[in-house]
């Protein structure tokens, strides 16, 4: 019996076991930390039975962080990856249907902004700016917090159920967020020019890998292993040129989170040295090496990295790019 309902919550998949409609309408009207602390219960719930694909995660994310230099207990830091996907569902419902209000107030309070003249610069002189994102921290208040500040905003995301794809298309219009659904093929690249063109923050994720256009000639190194490189962000710069950013909203402590930013694109520079796509990775890269409990693609990482990720040995020393990402919180550390 007991491997049967495993079977049936695995299927169902964690995003869809947690809008239960009983969970979305207590997202509204219960306290925010009860939520929380009720859909980690489920989350446990849902990994108990779903065992396969809790030890995958954790083989996963082993493999790669027992090569970092500075040593964290892996226990430990598998322990703040599993709350960290939990956390990451929470603010998904909160968004889509906490009571509204109190959800713009709390954003309004709790996130710090930092670097926002790389938006503001470009935006002054009508160029559009494509803010590329990943799936870390706290992503799902990125595109309500930045219009919440008075930016018009247009995301690619993907929708795991009908419902949830309502919700957040309706609140998100209500503050002039566009939202494209990325499984709408060829119109999504078409949009999204559309936005630049409108001189908007067009943000996407480059660690969508499933999602990914990888070049046919090139490619990269990504957390120590030899990685494919998408084309999309090329693609997107070379047709209009806009200035692009690297941004993620980090987790830190007693509720606060913090948005930075950094650019990718120094106008100084060859743009065909590297292109925007491996840049975006080293970023991404840094911030999983300080805080790889607040990235939840470690599911997902083999899509790319395959079995390498189990066969490679070497240390990974990760290439400090962007030098100000050394500067970050202390606090990213702690969940």
């Amino acid at each position: 019996m007991k491997r049967a309902r495993g079977r049936s919550v695995g299927r169902v998949g964690l995003s869809r076991f947690l809008q239960w409609r009983f969970n979305t309408i207590a997202m509204r009207w219960l306290p925010r930390t009860l939520v929380r602390a009720y859909l980690g219960l489920l989350g446990r719930i849902y990994f108990f039975f779903s065992r396969e694909e809790k030890e995958q995660i954790k083989r996963n994310l082993s493999a790669v962080t027992s090569r970092f230099p500075k040593k964290q207990p892996v226990d430990l830091i598998i322990r703040r990856t599993f709350h960290g996907i939990y956390a990451h569902y929470h603010e998904k419902l909160l968004i889509a249907f906490g009571h509204f209000g109190k959800v713009c107030r709390f954003l309004l309070k709790q996130v710090e902004f930092e670097g926002k003249h790389l938006i503001d610069e470009p935006l002054s002189n009508g160029k559009g700016v494509i803010l590329v994102t990943g799936h870390f921290g706290a992503v799902e208040f990125l595109p309500l917090f930045l219009a919440l500040k008075g930016y018009p905003v247009t995301m690619v995301v993907r929708f795991k159920t009908p419902r949830l794809k309502e919700a957040l298309v309706r609140r998100g219009s209500s503050v002039g967020i566009t939202l494209l659904d990325a499984n709408a093929g060829e119109k999504v690249i078409f949009n999204a020019l559309q936005a630049l063109k409108s001189n908007q923050i067009l943000i996407t994720e480059c660690d969508e890998f499933k999602a990914w256009r990888p070049y046919r000639d090139r490619s990269t190194q990504f957390l120590g292993c030899s990685s494919p490189l998408d084309r999309t962000l090329d693609l997107f710069h070379r047709r209009h040129h806009s200035p692009v950013i690297f941004g993620l909203v980090c987790r830190l402590k007693r509720n606060r989170y913090k948005l930075r930013l950094h650019s990718l694109v120094d106008e100084a520079q060859n743009a065909q040295t590297t292109t925007i796509s491996h840049r975006a990775l080293r970023v991404l890269e840094q911030y999983i090496y300080m805080a790889p409990h607040q990235w939840y693609q470690w599911k997902q990482v083999r899509t790319v990295l395959g079995d390498t990720i189990f066969e490679e040995t070497r240390p990974i020393h990760v290439v400090e790019e962007d030098t100000s990402v050394s500067l970050a919180d202390s606090a990213m550390h702690a969940y």
